[in-house]
């Protein structure tokens, strides 16, 4: 998956494959303009304040409690991005607007959009962590508000695929007890539960992370079925006796050690014949790096934030079987391209 200039017809086609097109001027400034147009179109309720029909510029800024001016320059952007649709001066949504930037849409991902105010704060630290190696650690230095924002916007991330998760699992019996690594905003481990009422689920995460996973499951119903551990993966307690694990969107925060260690210890909490499953969103194999855009930005994004990288599928394979695991499949779901499911079998 590649993100870039789109042409919209032959001679753009041309223009874009000249070598005098100019393409870092809309690779620098292009992706910021449209990230932060919808950032800000998130930031004043412009969605939902066109949930109820098509306002004028004058009307949404009134509402927003904003300057004319600034906010129809605004929605003419969001327009051309295809977020709005303007009609005599009216705005109202586009069907793309409405199915992902309304607060009650199905699968929102306004508090990802949200969260992404932290996460441009920390992109600005890109030459500190190349200069000097200092990254943002953000598991360690995130304050109360920005941890709220970080697990909100996962758990949007999370909405997106987590009943096919549930259909695609194959599991050779109903799991009775789930161990999920850091998985604090516990859309996967709800999920689960409502596909088995018999399940229960141990959640292993920090406590800032474990108060907003708190909220979600008490909301769902679920708060006497799942049981938190607090504390570092490196020292919390697993529990044993779990037919199913899982570890999504960790292992890119960790050094090969830690990682290989995890791994080590989610097998030897698995009942005999239990699953791990591990979800990131794993780099091509050498030969074919050169090709992948996202996978090559995201590695650079984990390393400002963690200090570390994504991996490989053959990488991670590999210290799932020194862990003790012999099955070892690739899945894709369809509402996550841009990341893989690694099933482990003991």
């Amino acid at each position: 998956m590649r993100i870039g200039v789109i042409p919209e017809g032959v001679r753009d086609w041309l223009v874009l494959r000249s070598r005098r097109f100019p393409r870092p001027l809309f690779d620098v400034m292009g992706t910021m303009l449209v990230s932060r147009a919808l950032m800000a179109g998130v930031h004043f309720g412009v969605f939902d304040k066109l949930a109820s029909g098509p306002k004028s510029a004058e009307e949404v800024a009134r509402d927003a409690g904003a300057e004319t001016h600034g906010m129809k320059l605004l929605l003419d952007a969001l327009v051309t991005c295809g977020y709005l649709r303007e009609r005599q001066g009216r705005y109202g949504n586009s069907a793309l607007g409405a199915a992902w930037l309304r607060s009650d849409a199905a699968h929102t991902l306004v508090n990802f959009v949200r969260y992404n105010y932290d996460q441009w704060n920390w992109m600005s630290q890109l030459e500190e962590f190349i200069e000097r190696g200092e990254a943002r650690d953000i598991h360690q230095k995130l304050s109360e508000p920005e941890w709220r924002r970080y697990m909100l916007g996962l758990r949007d991330i999370a909405g997106l695929s987590a009943e096919e998760l549930v259909e695609r699992l194959d599991l050779p019996a109903p799991p009775r007890s789930l161990l999920d690594v850091g998985g604090g905003h516990c859309e996967y481990v709800i999920a689960l539960c409502r596909r088995y009422p018999a399940l229960t689920a141990t959640v292993v995460d920090l406590e800032p992370a474990a108060r907003v996973g708190r909220e979600q499951v008490a909301k769902a119903g679920l708060a006497e079925r799942v049981t938190f551990r607090i504390g570092r993966l490196e020292q919390a307690g697993f529990g044993s006796g779990h037919d199913l694990a899982f570890i999504f969107n960790v292992i890119h925060h960790l050094d090969e050690p830690t990682a290989r260690a995890a791994l080590r210890r989610i097998g030897e909490s698995l009942s005999p014949q239990g699953t791990a499953v591990v979800w990131e969103s794993f780099r091509e194999e050498r030969e074919r790096q050169r090709h992948d855009q996202l996978g090559a930005l995201l590695a650079l994004f984990f390393g400002v934030a963690s200090a570390r990288q994504a991996y490989t599928f053959e990488q991670v394979s590999e210290w799932a079987r020194a862990a003790g695991f012999r099955e070892i499949s690739r899945k894709s779901l369809r509402t996550a391209p841009f990341a893989a499911l690694l099933v482990a079998r003991k």
